[in-house]
């Protein structure tokens, strides 16, 4: 149980720019468990380069809810699993005008949505769990309904997708034995933007690995430090969005090519065998097309059978 809850802050935390999901090990057959997880995101500017070309300052407040739920199937480390995000944004008062024009949210005042919501099959090899974690996901993505896509101040992208992954963990014993590792990789298969022949030539699949490396502490207390990013496939860029379509120019919220790099850590404490709670930070390092966002979160684990 507690390698288990020592790495759910660095997999829910990602919820916020997008999730990655991802876990190495499940719980026993027949098993509940429940998670909460709330994440302030504030940005300051846009950036078509890091360190190069910037969009004019536009500061912008998130906040980011996502209860989740896993369910452990009578089958031997088969495991279901799911979660909805629920949004509230805020455009700063040094808003601009988006281009081309201004998005529904764009008002300066605090909205409110649910976005997508994610289920999924992860599969734990278990005659190896006690030499490596390692599993397998199967899961897919849908808008819950049709929330902004467009503005300043855009929830989500309101695209449907297909996620394959996988993550491998395991204490680095007999050496060091209170230390441990995951790595996972998600790869995103996203339907295309369907506006017109120019919109759907535009890949939206992404890559997004991540790495923890982590420390069990006395006292039921686990802290980690995680890098994650974003690459993505294909995509309109900033710096060349004005010699775009009209199609793809009105569209480019959802076809930005967005990548980022974001480095940080977790504290978990082991409540209880059933309840863990934890915090986490995420600072932004480095973005192509995207919010140069920090990631500030709580969250708890709770296993009800």
């Amino acid at each position: 149980m507690r390698f288990h809850a020592a790495i759910l802050g660095a997999a829910y935390l990602i919820c916020a720019p997008g999730s990655a999901h991802a876990q190495a090990y499940v719980d026993e057959p027949n098993s509940l468990s429940m998670g909460l997880a709330y994440t302030y995101a504030p940005s300051g500017k846009l950036l078509a380069e890091s360190g190069g070309l910037e969009v004019p300052s536009m500061t912008m407040f998130a906040h980011v809810f996502v209860p989740s739920v896993q369910y452990s199937t009578p089958i031997n480390g088969l495991q279901v699993e799911a979660e909805v995000n629920f949004v509230a944004m805020k455009a700063g008062s040094d808003r601009f005008d988006h281009f081309p024009m201004n998005g529904e949210w764009d008002d300066g005042e605090l909205h409110y949505t649910a976005t997508d919501l994610k289920a999924g099959l992860r599969y734990q090899i278990k005659p190896i769990e006690q030499y490596l974690g390692l599993s397998f996901l199967l899961a897919a993505s849908a808008p819950t309904h049709d929330y902004p896509t467009f503005g300043l101040v855009a929830p989500g992208h309101g695209l449907k997708a297909l996620y394959f992954g996988t993550a491998i963990a395991r204490t680095l014993e007999p050496a060091i034995p209170n230390l441990f590792f995951q790595a996972q990789y998600q790869y995103a298969l996203r339907e295309r933007v369907d506006a017109d022949e120019t919109t759907e030539e535009l890949n939206r699949d992404y890559s997004e690995p991540e790495f923890t490396l982590g420390y069990f502490l006395p006292a039921n207390f686990t802290i980690d430090a995680t890098a994650s990013a974003r690459f993505s496939h294909g995509g309109a860029k900033f710096e060349t969005i004005i010699f775009e379509s009209n199609a793809v120019q009105f569209h480019h919220d959802q076809l930005l090519d967005e990548d980022w790099l974001f480095v940080g850590g977790d504290l978990v404490y082991g409540l209880s065998e059933k309840v863990s709670l934890g915090a986490a930070v995420r600072f932004f390092v480095w973005g192509e097309n995207t919010r140069n966002q920090n990631l500030y979160s709580l969250f708890a684990d709770f296993k009800l059978f």
